[in-house]
């Protein structure tokens, strides 16, 4: 059997699968791509189990499969054995009823073994997949005993060694674990039982927190060489075009940035989530606060991974407000300024590497209250981003007003000077405290420009315009039943089905309709569709939702020019007057007024949607879905979190591809053939994988999806998939091009047919940067 990365020739698929496995290092995992290098088989696979099973039932031609070790035995037969003084004897075996039976018998007690096994998972909760996933690495596991059994290499594993302090340290020396640090806040009077006597007593107790020290996590990042290349092949900023924070001004007249290109810029984000249940008594008592960072030297695609998400603290919510924020910064802050000044050696690098903050991202509550604002957003001063008064919200809708005074570094400065002068101040324009990331030398917190759309506008502003306008299509057009009738027959596509919204709240005073940000942002980009029937052209109301919509298309977009940001702020001014001429007695939400901030964000910061929430609150599902004990709960979920993350790491790669079910076709077969061959540049006698569906960086693409693969002359040109083909590491869409008629901005939709010239198109997947595909 050949192994597809060296050619190297054995005699059985055991062998050659612990040669990949011990030679080569592939583990089990997501990113597992096992090829068949066999003749004329180009057959792919994501575990050893299917890979072996393939070799096993395709390709016995080539090899004996038990030649090496196995013997068939039967009754009366001489079989030699080899003694322990190394001579070959010869023993008559005879398989009597009694030896058969002790063999069913342990058979069946293995297989209940398992069986109950799987059942005790199952009960606890988790998912068929994490399931599935346990059986087939088990299933490693058992055959890689068998063969070490076989050459009696069980002595490499002492029993000594399987203490948990040994494995741990074990883990660290093959995944450089980086461990976390128990930082003590400070003591406290609790009551705890007493075990003695049975009652409760008035004891002291220590606060403390998790603490993962970056500078070593930034180490372990770089011991990648996956990571090496990316980092060394980043993209040249383009003049006017912001695709990334590169591209902005904060970058170009930061002086550590603007001087050293290869320097860290660190992301930070907090935030506090429920470990229990979020509607119990409990609730409260056991939420924790967690800092995450990312590197936002790499590309968008790369940091969406929650892999790439690392963690730097983990804290109880109330230890927070108990002894400040400052507290809990300051170990990362003291990390941060040795970068800064001293600097960090990395492998991939002669000199010394410098970094620091870059921006720090989050909920509007969660900056305030890290940074140090007032945490009441009815308050006078409710803004991180300038001085204007809450009530000036509902009549000043853009920065160029002479009513809006920016925060300045200097004036936030004064602020914090005279809230330290005179501690009996609640605030001074908004301030309460300083923060302590401001003692950093390249980051100060009124040069932070990060906004969150995910909350702003689809947990927000969104939610309640939808609102709005679904009561008055209610009030005009349709009843109740109608409307949610519509609502929920409507045909969301393959993509979005998942994300479909339940029935929404029209009429419960609330702000909101019940939806969650993704829902929203489904539901807001099919009510045109849904409704554009029932409403006339021109009608304001639905005016109000389209411009709302094209404000939402700007920024969500992960590309924006100078101009777009201009064409952005007087799509929010027009947007806002609106607003209060329709609905005079409703007043604008604070999230309304951070929109007027958003123009000055992309042309600091890049695109603001790198910076939202969504991604690093998914991230908190890890600590929420773990089997718990709350005593000393962070710093068992931050050592769960750094051992999962030094496991994965192991394994990544940069090609997040996944396939799906398919079959080995010759190329002559399809009808696209002849256009696949000339793009693999292979005959058309040549075998390839035509899979049903495909995931690249996340994204899933199945044959009748719409993709968009190029823009011309600001039309966009659209393909519909009809094929997707994989040779070796190359996976090609095959489309038909469609026609686009026209954009019916009262629909807020491109209309399309199927091009009357049958156009077919081949495409390199990797082709496809951010254009999403969908259904028609």
């Amino acid at each position: 059997m050949k192994c597809f990365v060296c050619q190297a020739e054995f005699s059985g698929s055991n062998m050659l699968v612990r040669h990949l496995r011990l030679v080569h290092g592939y583990l089990p995992g997501r990113n597992l791509r096992l090829k068949c290098a066999q003749r004329d088989c180009g057959c792919v696979f994501g575990t050893f189990s299917g890979f072996r099973k393939h070799l096993n039932t395709k390709h016995l031609n080539y090899f004996d499969q038990q030649a090496d070790t196995d013997v068939n035995l039967q009754p009366d037969v001489a079989v030699k054995e080899v003694s322990t003084t190394g001579e070959v004897v010869s023993t008559n075996v005879e398989e009597t009823p009694t030896t058969s039976e002790m063999l069913k018998s342990s058979n069946k007690s293995t297989l209940d073994m398992c069986a109950s096994t799987v059942a005790q998972l199952r009960a606890a909760g988790l998912s068929q997949s994490t399931v599935n996933s346990f059986v087939s690495s088990m299933e490693e596991v058992f055959f890689e005993i068998h063969t070490q059994a076989k050459d009696a290499a069980l002595q490499s594993l002492p029993s000594q060694d399987t203490t948990k302090a040994k494995r741990n340290r074990h883990f660290k020396q093959k995944w450089a674990t980086v461990e976390p640090v128990e930082m003590v806040l400070g003591t406290r009077f609790d009551s705890r039982r007493n075990k003695i006597t049975g009652t409760f007593d008035r004891v002291i107790v220590t606060d403390r927190f998790a603490y993962v020290p970056i500078l070593e996590t930034l180490k372990t990042i770089f011991q990648n060489h996956h990571v090496v290349d990316m980092f060394k092949s980043r993209n040249m900023s383009r003049e006017g075009v912001y695709a990334d924070l590169i591209d902005a001004a904060y970058v170009k007249r930061c002086p550590l940035f603007s001087a050293e290109k290869d320097a860290l810029q660190i992301q930070l984000f907090y935030d506090d989530f429920e470990t229990a249940n979020p509607l119990g008594s409990k609730k409260g008592v056991h939420k924790l606060g967690a800092i995450y960072f990312t590197l936002r030297n790499f590309p968008p695609i790369f940091n969406s991974l929650l892999v790439n998400i690392h963690l730097c603290a983990l804290f109880h919510a109330q230890d927070s407000k108990r002894y400040g924020f400052n507290s809990i910064l300051e170990p990362l802050v003291n990390d941060l300024k040795v970068l800064e000044t001293e600097g960090l050696k990395l492998p991939m690098f002669k000199h010394l590497v410098h970094g620091t903050v870059i921006q720090v991202t989050g909920d509007n509550l969660g900056l305030h209250s890290l940074f140090g604002f007032v945490e009441s957003f009815a308050a006078r001063y409710c803004c991180r981003f300038c001085l204007l008064e809450k009530d000036c919200f509902q009549s000043v809708f853009c920065e160029d007003d002479s009513g809006v005074v920016l925060r300045t570094l200097d004036m936030h400065k004064q602020h914090c000077e005279s809230v330290q002068r005179d501690p009996t101040l609640p605030h001074v324009c908004g301030v309460k405290r300083t923060c302590l990331l401001n003692s950093l030398k390249y980051f100060n917190t009124a040069n932070n420009f990060s906004v969150d759309i995910m909350h702003d506008i689809l947990e927000g502003v969104a939610q309640l315009e939808v609102k709005l306008v679904l009561q008055y299509i209610q009030e005009n057009f349709l009843s109740a039943e109608q409307l949610a009738g519509r609502i929920h027959a409507f045909d969301y596509g393959f993509n979005q089905q998942r994300n479909r919204p339940p029935r929404v709240k029209l009429f419960d005073g609330s702000n909101d309709l019940g939806l969650n940000a993704i829902q929203c942002w489904c539901l807001l980009r099919n009510v045109p569709l849904m409704f554009g029937d029932l409403v006339q052209v021109g009608d304001s109301y639905w005016h109000l939702l389209l411009l709302l919509l094209q404000i939402v298309n700007i920024v969500f977009s992960p590309v924006l020019s100078e101009g777009m940001t201009i064409y952005l702020k007087h799509l929010i001014i027009d947007h806002h007057k609106l607003f209060k001429q329709l609905f005079p007695t409703l007043s604008l939400l604070p999230k309304h007024h951070f929109m007027i901030h958003y123009p000055r964000s992309i042309r600091n910061i890049g695109p603001i949607l790198h910076m939202w929430c969504m991604r690093y609150e998914a991230k908190h599902n890890f600590f929420k879905k773990q089997l718990k004990s709350f005593k000393n709960i962070t710093m068992t979920l931050a050592k769960k979190h750094q051992s999962c993350m030094a496991m994965n790491w192991e394994s990544f790669s940069l090609e997040r591809l996944a396939l799906g079910p398919g079959k080995m076709v010759i190329l002559g077969e399809l009808k696209e053939g002849p256009e696949i061959a000339l793009k693999f540049g292979a005959a058309l006698s040549t075998s390839v994988f035509t899979a049903k569906w495909i995931k690249h960086h996340g994204t899933e693409y199945r044959p009748d999806f719409i993709i968009c693969t190029e823009v011309v002359s600001e039309i966009p040109v659209f393909y519909k998939i009809k094929s997707i083909v994989v040779k070796d590491d190359i996976v090609l869409l095959c489309g038909k091009l469609m026609e686009t008629l026209c954009f019916d901005d009262h629909y807020h939709a491109f209309k399309v047919r199927m091009h009357p010239n049958m156009v077919l198109k081949v495409l390199n997947i990797k082709e496809l940067c951010y254009f999403k595909p969908f259904d028609l």
